[in-house]
C-alpha cells in the first residue's frame, strides 16, 4: 500500500466510525427523553412496558374518609399493610372536618385520589364527576375481579351508564339480631332461634317488655327505618328515575312493622327515629332484643353481660331476604396524579392475605367470594369466639340503585313515619310523604 492512499483510507475509517455511532445511540442527547427511550429499547425488552417514574419514589396518597372508620381500623386494614408491601407509599387519611369536606376540596382543586365510602353514597360521588373506570389498572396490577362476590361489583357498576367500574369493595357489613341473655334468664324466657320472622320476635318480646325494679326493659328495637329497608331493598328515592319511591308495598310493610314493634306497652323508644339502639343496647342493658347491623359488634368487646346473636328476622314470604349489599368501596378519581400507586395499595388492601387479617381481627366481611373467610370471622377476637357468627352470613340482596339525594330524602319519610305511628292512616302517609319527596327534589334541583 502506497504512501498517497493513507488519507483517503483515514477519511473512510473516520466515516465508518461516525456510522457506527449513531447507529448505536452514542453522541449526546438534546433532550432527557430521547435518552429515556433508547435505555427502554435494549434488545429483548421490546415487550416490557415503561415503568412510571413515581413507581418507586415517595408518593403521598390523600384518602377521603366519607363513612363510618376508626383510627385503629384505617391503620391495621389499609395504611399499614400498604406501607409494609409498598414502603415508598404512604396514605394520608382526610376526615371531612371544616374546611375538608369533599365540595369543598373539589373547590380548592384539592381533591384526593382515593375516595373511601359506601355503595349507598355512590351516587353523590359520581354525580360529582369524580371517579374513572378502575378495570384496566385492576388487570394491569394483577387484581382478579373474579375473586369478588358478583353483587358487589354489580352495586358498582349500576352507577355507570357503560358497566364501568369506579371503586374495589373491600369490606362489607351485614345485617344480624343480637339479645340479652341477662335478661332473658332474669325472665325465664327462651333465648331467640336463627330463621325466626319479624311476627315471631314481636310477639317473643311482648313477654320481655316489663317494668322491674325501676327499670323499663324493652322487649325488641327495630333499631331505625333505614336498617329495615334493606331487606326489602327499598330507598326514598328512585336513582334511575330521581323521582320518590316511598308510596308503595314495600314502605307499607315497613311502615307497618316498626308500629308494631315500638306500639308494644312499655317498649316505646326513649327518641323515634334516632341510631341510638345499638348504643342503648350496649350501655343502658334495657333493651333484650336488638335487630341491627355487624357494625355493633365492635361495641360489645368489653359490656359486663351475657349476650348472643341470631340471624336477622324475616317476612314469612320472603324468607331469604336478610339485607341488600352493603359494602365499603375505595374509589379512584380521575384527577390523582398517582393512579398506579393508587391501584397498587388497592392490590394489598383486597388481597387474601389482608383480607383474611380484616375478618379474623376486625369483625368486617369481606366482599371477596371465598366461603372459608366467612368462617373465621372475628376467630382473633376473644368476645366473639364460640357466637357462630359465620352461620348468620347471608347472600345479599342487589342493592337498590341511590340518588345523590337519598339521604336528603330520609327526614321527609321519617317525620311520615311518625304521623303514622300517631295515629294517620298509612296510605295518606305514604302519598303524601311521596309527595314531599317530589317537591324536595325540585328544590334541590333547583339551585
Amino acid at each position: 500500500m502506497s504512501i498517497k492512499m493513507k488519507p483517503f483510507l483515514t477519511a473512510m475509517i473516520l466515516v465508518f466510525m461516525l456510522v457506527v455511532s449513531a447507529c448505536s445511540g452514542g453522541g449526546t442527547s438534546s433532550g432527557g427523553d430521547s435518552a429515556k427511550g433508547t435505555e427502554e429499547q435494549k434488545p429483548g425488552s421490546e415487550t416490557v412496558e415503561p415503568k412510571s417514574e413515581e413507581n418507586n419514589d415517595p408518593v403521598t396518597l390523600k384518602l377521603y374518609i366519607g363513612t363510618g372508620i376508626s383510627d385503629e381500623e384505617l391503620s391495621s386494614i389499609i395504611v399499614d399493610p400498604v406501607k409494609a408491601k409498598y414502603p415508598n407509599i404512604t396514605i394520608e387519611p382526610v376526615r371531612p372536618d371544616e374546611g375538608k369536606k369533599i365540595e369543598e376540596l373539589i373547590a380548592a382543586n384539592d381533591v384526593p385520589d382515593i375516595i373511601f365510602t359506601w355503595n349507598g353514597d355512590l351516587g353523590k360521588y359520581s354525580n360529582l364527576d369524580l371517579f374513572e373506570d378502575i378495570t384496566p389498572l385492576a388487570e394491569k396490577h394483577g387484581i382478579d375481579l373474579n375473586a369478588f362476590q358478583p353483587s358487589t361489583l354489580d352495586t358498582i357498576r349500576q352507577f355507570s351508564s357503560n358497566n364501568e367500574l369506579y371503586a374495589l369493595p373491600f369490606n362489607m357489613s351485614f345485617n344480624i339480631t343480637f339479645y340479652n341473655k341477662d335478661i332473658f334468664d332474669k325472665f325465664g324466657v327462651d333465648y331467640p332461634t336463627n330463621d325466626m320472622t319479624w311476627d315471631q320476635m314481636i310477639e317473643l318480646s311482648k313477654s320481655l317488655t316489663r317494668n322491674e325494679n325501676g327499670i323499663q326493659y324493652r322487649g325488641l328495637d327495630s333499631d331505625n327505618l333505614g336498617r329495615m329497608t334493606s331487606q326489602l331493598a327499598a330507598s326514598h328515592i328512585d336513582g334511575k328515575t330521581e323521582e320518590a319511591s316511598v308510596d308503595n308495598e314495600k314502605w307499607k310493610r315497613i311502615y307497618e312493622t316498626a308500629k308494631k314493634v315500638w306500639s308494644i306497652p312499655g317498649n316505646e323508644p326513649p327518641k323515634m327515629m334516632t341510631f341510638d339502639a345499638p348504643n342503648n343496647f350496649a350501655t343502658e342493658k334495657n333493651i333484650a332484643i336488638l335487630p341491627s347491623a355487624s357494625y355493633v359488634l365492635g361495641r360489645l368487646a368489653d359490656v359486663d353481660f351475657n349476650w348472643g346473636v341470631v340471624s336477622y328476622p324475616v317476612y314469612t314470604d320472603l324468607p331469604d331476604n336478610h339485607g341488600y349489599t352493603e359494602a365499603g368501596i375505595l374509589g379512584l378519581t380521575k384527577t390523582s396524579k398517582h393512579k398506579e400507586q393508587v391501584v397498587q395499595a388497592l392490590s394489598v388492601i383486597t388481597s387474601k392475605e389482608n383480607q383474611q387479617e380484616m375478618v379474623r381481627n376486625q369483625a368486617r366481611l369481606s366482599p371477596l367470594n371465598d366461603p372459608e373467610l366467612n368462617k373465621q370471622f372475628g376467630a382473633d377476637l376473644e368476645h366473639l369466639k364460640d357466637k357462630n357468627i359465620g352461620e348468620m352470613i347471608y347472600e345479599p340482596l342487589q342493592a337498590p340503585y341511590f340518588s345523590s339525594y337519598e339521604n336528603d330524602a330520609r327526614g321527609v319519610v321519617w317525620d311520615a313515619f311518625k304521623e303514622y305511628y300517631a295515629g294517620k292512616d298509612i296510605n295518606t302517609t305514604l302519598r303524601e310523604a311521596n309527595e314531599k319527596v317530589n317537591a324536595l327534589l325540585a328544590e334541590k334541583k333547583a339551585k
